[in-house]
């Protein structure tokens, strides 16, 4: 009776078949979980021992495709198992061959991906230019992106269509492409700019589009931003090459320029008092240039005014520079009886 329900034909084949073909399949599966396992507690904790770091990338690279290739290879036996007519085969043989296709294709770029990230990239760290610090990320997209492109052009060939064909008819919408890609393809040049012209290094903190942060990443389309907020800005690399950006890394001394308004009571003795007392607190202040400029600017509304400008050396605490010379400006003018000005009008009655 047993015998009997195992050669039940269904669609070309006997249940007996069915239970081999799913028996393979889930036992290939098993299988491949059971060799990631040993991965996992056996071969990756050797490989970590050893001093060279090949085998730790080879691990890392080919554990989970194994796995995948463990399965397609139980597959494709499995396969072998049924009775399928013509067109079953070609369905199965272009399956197999695309999951073949995709496990490969995986495994080459993850292997080129780290041999640059291990390899490469370690070396530019050690160079003093920043120009190959920036292009590793570059190259490592680059490579990607032609490796997924030449996957999918052998995929959509196991799938029957003219690869030729298709190229071709790319060839002809190439103008309508290029139309549609034209922000694309100037975000690549602009990233080519950046990179070429060095207007800032990774790292550096710029101004662009009234937005200010940090440096955080140069890609070939965008560039990535933290802004001082703590929020990341992509930034299309063409709005950079077009805009008026400001390298504040680059500013070695930052200026800053105040006005300081006495009353006009304030007699010339005191106002030359004024003056002085502004010029020694700034030259006395380790963390700002000795140069500065301070002078009686103009007759206002309801003040004397004095223009003092100065520059900051050290350009991670600004804030706490300005603090500490307004803060001793107030002090000395407080000791020398400087009274400063608010605005205030005078009125005069006439009988």
């Amino acid at each position: 009776m047993m015998i009997e329900i195992f050669n039940l034909t269904y669609f070309g084949n006997t249940l007996l078949q069915y239970l081999i073909f799913f028996g393979i399949t889930i036992g290939s599966i098993i299988i491949g979980k059971l060799f990631f396992f040993i991965s996992k507690t056996i071969i990756r904790v050797k490989a970590e021992k050893t001093k060279t770091q090949l085998d730790d990338i080879l691990v890392n690279v080919l554990e989970k495709p194994l796995v995948v290739l463990v399965f397609i290879l139980g597959f494709s036996f499995a396969v072998n198992t049924l009775s399928l007519g013509p067109k079953g085969i070609d369905f199965f043989a272009n399956t197999i061959s695309i999951l073949w296709t995709i496990d490969i294709a995986w495994i080459v770029i993850t292997f080129v991906d780290a041999l640059i990230l291990n390899y490469i990239q370690p070396i530019t760290a050690k160079t003093k230019s920043d120009l190959d610090d920036a292009l590793v990320p570059l190259i490592r997209k680059l490579v990607k992106t032609v490796l997924i492109i030449i996957a999918a052009i052998i995929v959509i060939d196991r799938f029957g269509y003219n690869v030729s064909s298709l190229l071709a008819g790319l060839g002809i919408g190439g103008l309508a492409f290029a139309l549609a890609a034209k922000d694309m393809l100037a975000n690549l040049f602009g990233g080519f700019a950046i990179i070429t012209d060095k207007p800032f290094k990774l790292g550096d903190r710029i101004k662009v589009e009234g937005h200010d942060g940090w440096v955080r990443e140069i890609g070939l389309r965008t560039t990535k931003v933290e802004t001082l907020d703590g929020f990341l800005m992509i930034v299309p690399n063409s709005k950079i090459a077009d805009s008026i950006l400001e390298n504040v890394s680059k500013e070695k001394a930052r200026k800053v320029k105040m006005t300081i308004g006495v009353e006009y009571a304030t007699s010339s003795k005191k106002m030359e008092q004024a003056k002085k007392i502004l010029k020694d607190i700034i030259k006395k202040n380790t963390l700002t240039k000795d140069e500065s400029i301070v002078g009686f600017s103009e007759f206002a509304d309801s003040s004397l005014n004095i223009l003092t400008i100065y520059w900051i050396k050290d350009l991670n605490n600004i804030i706490t520079i300005k603090d500490q010379i307004n803060t001793e400006i107030k002090k000395q003018f407080e000791k020398a009886k400087i009274e400063m000005a608010f605005p205030s009008r005078t009125i005069y009655l006439k009988k």
